[in-house]
């Protein structure tokens, strides 16, 4: 519940500090004396989002305005407060600031005096008020928050089920998500198996089998590219080496004649022995040579298309060493590995075997929301015939309504979508409560939703804006005895024109806008007494005032009794 709230320069009130009370609260005063600027205050005080409005709260030529709000300290607050680690006492403070810098205002919001972020603020908010105002249309727009209100009846058995939903469709969806990562995981293998088996195939028309081929390659090249200069060298070489002319022996001509003169000498003088022994094995060297050369001169002997045959492989050769960034003894390393690995890829099991788990957890997913949905459909059997009986109550005695269920894909929530019908007048089909509904009913459709709703709600404090526009007569008996059983179980707020409604509250607000030295204030007075109560009740009814102050005594003596 809200305790206090304190304003320290903003616009209308300045500086000002009220009190409150548990029960029914009213404020009431003239239209423009400040009470919708004071529900301003509240929203601003626990914004869920950032809006330029609400630096129009900050009193004119201030650098320096704040709201503070003191709650007490309930269940979910304080469960929250701890899973923030915030320090938990009997009461919070809430503060929202703003400071002037460099011709902007920045705002900022604190929790019992340590500063906080929009998103921790937004959360406190749904524990700490429930705004409803005349004219919001989440609930008329929004499935999603009409089945939240359904789901929120707080009955065990729904709460169960719920849980169960969420439970089964997590478990499942843990295996469907494994189920997909596997299959891309398959498909992503099946590509790179393909890759993999195309540059196999690629590389092995290569027949590559040597790391040095493509330096041979480019030896052969260049001697074949010299063949005609090699050829006339060796053919130069035979001729002094072996081949005499008539005049000019050859080289193995004299190393013959060398030889049979040497032994004829070492015949006649024994220690040319070993001259002669020397000499001999240099004129086999020098034979053996010559076999070498004669066998090279073959090797010459070559097609000239060869030639190109061998630039085209050395070409090739380079190509795909650039085509895979790597040289001859790495692509033949790199075969090797892609053998291996085209080896070793096999389709697995997995697919198989969480296929399987999917469906089964599948079938458990959608049993439970089977369940779920039936116990909606009946919950929301006995709220149709609740809002029916109290919106007749407030005015609409030919009115229908029903709830309306849409099965959709199963999420977290089951596979429910659901719609609030409405139709208040005979002949009428039913159709969306955004569509159908006037203004005036759709104050009392919020109403009668929000009463019903916030007793298996969570403590926070409602506050009504308003809420009761566009009723009169037994409507607003009605709209006050509500609005006071509500209050028995939760704080309330309401701001109201009507005096019948406004004599039903345990507490009573009066604003009133002032001009003091030509700056406009609203005055807000706790009416404690009862002869200020009757006088702000005789001005909200009207009339002669005689008539008003008696009608607004008798509301009093009758809330009274």
């Amino acid at each position: 519940m809200l305790n206090s709230l304190r304003f320290q320069n903003i616009a209308l009130f300045g500086n000002l500090e009220i009190d409150f009370d548990k029960g029914f609260t009213v404020f009431t005063g003239q239209t423009g004396s400040g009470k919708s600027i004071f529900i301003d205050t509240l929203n601003a005080l626990l914004a869920n989002k950032k809006t330029s409005l609400d630096n129009r709260l900050v009193a004119q030529g201030s650098s320096f305005s704040s709201i503070e709000g003191v709650f007490s300290v309930l269940k979910k607050t304080k469960d929250w407060l701890i899973n923030q680690e915030f320090h938990v006492d009997e009461e919070l403070i809430v503060t929202r600031e703003w400071r002037l810098k460099e011709n902007k205002y920045k705002s900022r919001f604190r929790i019992n005096g340590v500063l906080v972020n929009r998103d921790q603020i937004s959360e406190l908010r749904s524990l700490l008020f429930d705004f409803t105002l005349q004219g919001d249309t989440y609930i008329f727009n929004n499935p999603f928050y009409q089945l939240s209100l359904l789901d929120s009846l707080g009955l065990k058995k729904i709460q169960d089920s719920i849980t169960k939903v969420r439970q089964d469709w997590k478990t499942w969806h843990d295996y469907d998500l494994k189920l997909e990562q596997v299959k891309d995981k398959i498909s992503n293998s099946k590509k790179e198996f393909e890759e993999m088996q195309y540059i196999y195939e690629d590389l092995d028309k290569l027949k590559l089998e040597d790391p040095d081929e493509e330096i041979k390659l480019e030896t052969d090249q260049n001697r074949l590219s010299n063949l005609l200069r090699l050829k006339e060298g060796v053919k130069s070489l035979l001729i002094r080496l072996n081949e005499s002319l008539d005049e000019y022996p050859s080289i193995i001509d004299h190393a013959n004649f060398c030889i049979n003169e040497l032994k004829t000498l070492s015949q006649i003088d024994s220690s040319l022995e070993p001259i002669y022994d020397n000499f001999y094995r240099i004129t086999n060297n020098l034979n053996d040579l010559i076999y070498q050369i004669n066998d090279y001169e073959k090797t010459l002997d070559i097609d000239p298309s060869f030639l190109n045959d061998l630039q085209v492989r050395l070409s090739t050769l380079k190509f795909y060493q650039k085509k895979y960034h790597r040289n001859i003894a790495d692509l033949i390393s790199y075969k090797t590995e892609l053998i291996s690995s085209l080896s070793s890829q096999d389709s697995s099991n997995d697919i198989n075997q969480l296929s399987s788990f999917e469906y089964k957890k599948r079938v458990i997913r959608d049993k439970s929301n089977k369940d779920l949905s039936t116990i909606r459909k009946t919950i929301a059997l006995q709220l149709e015939e609740k809002l029916i009986m109290t919106l007749k109550n407030l005015g609409l005695p030919n009115v229908r309504f029903k709830v309306v269920f849409e099965e959709c894909e199963p999420t977290i929530n089951g596979i429910d979508k659901v719609d609030f019908m409405f139709s208040a007048n005979p002949g009428l089909p039913l159709a969306p409560l955004s569509e159908t509904a006037s203004g005036g009913e759709k104050s009392r459709i919020l109403l009668a939703i929000k009463t019903f709703f916030s007793t298996f709600d969570q403590p926070n404090l409602l506050i009504f804006d308003e809420i009761d526009s566009g009723v009169s007569g037994s409507v607003s008996s009605y709209v006050a005895h509500l609005l006071s059983d509500l209050s028995k179980h939760r704080q309330v707020f309401c701001v109201t024109h009507q005096p019948l409604i406004a004599a039903f509250a345990d507490n009573h607000f009066s604003l009133k806008k002032t001009v003091i030295a030509d700056k406009t204030k609203s005055v807000v007075r706790d009416l404690k007494e009862i002869a200020d109560r009757q006088r702000e009740l005789a001005l909200l009814a009207g009339g002669e005032i005689v008539e008003a102050n008696a009608y607004a005594a008798s509301l009093l003596e009758h809330k009274a009794a």
